[in-house]
């Protein structure tokens, strides 16, 4: 076994598993996933839904 390889391996997929837990909490808060707001996104319509 290469212990080096795989301590590298796990780390690379927990930062990837991180990552996306994270967006997946920012969509259930509603937050955008760029973290920089929806204001002057031209897709915010279509990710949010239209406010009445």
């Amino acid at each position: 076994m290469d212990w080096p390889t795989i301590i590298v391996a796990a780390v690379v997929a927990g930062i990837f598993i991180a990552i996306v837990v994270r967006g997946i909490i920012n969509k259930k808060k509603g937050k955008g996933g760029c973290s920089c707001g929806c204001g002057g996104c031209a897709m915010k319509d279509s990710c949010h839904g239209a406010k009445k």
